[in-house]
């Protein structure tokens, strides 16, 4: 069964407290990664468009045409329409074959091919290495994929010096290998950097324009493509916070206090970072208060003094009450059922607003929308 939508994901996190995932077709990742799920403390989804992407050529009208009855309806439930490298045919010769299309095609496809040809062709790439990082296959003799991830991660740091999205994902796989030195060495390099790109946006235009190329409508393709958005890098993140207050656990039980309180500011710069009003997905921001939530409990169960303890205490109050901010905002607008009855023009609309601005931001002009009519 695949999860529900980008935009309707927050729900789901929100009340029942845990991540959902989107059990993608053979060859696809899931919108977080195929690693284990955020755990309960989240408790609480997007290149230039080419001009002739939507345009069907005369030798693919003899296909069948995309069954559209209900589509909306089955994709707000997670069953994304399929596409077939034929119908893409057209959409990766307008744009050349170029890195962003062999990518596009192949999470609408599965089709290893299209990744190949995207790293045979442009290895240096930031988005091939990213995709190639969380699309690494494990061996025999790399279970993990730790190794492979490893070296997908070297080339993105090289592809993408100023973000820090490649030095964070670093520090998660020396996080996992053993290599905690190393893991806060990149911390700090990221900490550094202003840029903070996970390519979503992109991703989500594109897959739009791949989707219309298929034959589907504007605004069944833009949701398709929201709901289909991956978002790898946020379970890597979180299990860095987790591993930030593990090590910060194992300096103060060796005596070194110093040491304990800087792994978990580690953590909260890290939560503050992901915890962006400006951020695309509202479980991005989700994420983001979870880490702090982690980091400042560690902090409050050795805080040595009253003030102390109270400062902590305050910020996981004002961290709380955003997040049931965000809960009753989220669960108080009925998104499934408004998508699935308001006019195709409304519903691209906030679709359009949650791409360029951010799923917080567009759930508010909802907000806002609805109470004036």
């Amino acid at each position: 069964m695949k999860s529900t939508i980008a935009v309707v994901a927050a729900v789901a996190l929100l009340l029942l407290g845990w991540t959902t995932f989107r059990h993608p077709r053979p060859g696809t990742a899931s919108r977080t990664d195929p690693s284990p799920a955020l755990d309960a403390a989240v408790a609480g989804s997007l290149p230039a468009p080419p001009a002739s992407a939507a345009t069907a050529a005369p030798d693919l009208i003899p296909l069948p045409q995309p069954q559209t009855t209900n589509l909306m309806a089955r994709i707000i439930k997670g069953d994304l329409p399929d596409v077939t490298l034929d119908r893409l045919e057209t959409y990766l010769q307008a744009n050349h074959r170029d890195a962003e299309s062999l990518l596009t095609a192949y999470q609408a496809t599965g089709d290893r091919a299209l990744l190949d040809e995207a790293l045979a062709k442009f290895p240096g790439d930031p988005r091939v290495a990213y995709t190639a990082w969380f699309r690494a296959q494990p061996d025999a003799n790399d279970p993990g994929a730790l190794k492979a991830r490893r070296q997908a991660l070297d080339v993105f740091k090289q592809a993408a010096p100023d973000n820090a999205l490649a030095n964070y994902l670093s520090a998660a796989n020396y996080f996992k290998s053993g290599q905690p030195e190393l893991a806060l060495q990149e911390l700090q390099a990221g900490a550094g950097k202003a840029k903070f790109d996970d390519y979503t946006q992109d991703a989500i235009q594109s897959m739009q324009e791949a989707y219309q190329a298929a034959g589907y409508s504007e605004v069944e393709s833009k949701l398709a493509a929201t709901s289909g958005a991956l978002l790898p890098h946020l379970a890597e993140l979180k299990q860095a916070g987790v591993s930030l207050v593990d090590l910060a656990n194992s300096y103060r039980q060796a005596g070194d206090g110093a040491s304990a309180q800087a792994a978990l500011q580690m953590g909260l710069d890290l939560g503050q970072r992901l915890d962006d009003p400006d951020s695309l997905t509202l479980i991005q921001t989700l994420v983001g208060i979870a880490i702090q939530r982690k980091a400042l409990d560690a902090m409050g169960a050795a805080a040595s003094d009253a003030g102390t303890s109270q400062a902590v205490r305050n910020r996981i109050t004002a961290l709380t009450e955003q997040r049931e901010e965000i809960r009753t905002m989220v669960s108080g607008q009925q998104l499934e059922t408004w998508l699935q009855t308001a006019p195709a023009g409304d519903v691209s609309a906030y679709l359009d607003r949650h791409r360029l601005f951010g799923e917080q931001r567009a759930l508010r002009w909802l907000v806002n929308r609805n109470q004036k009519q």
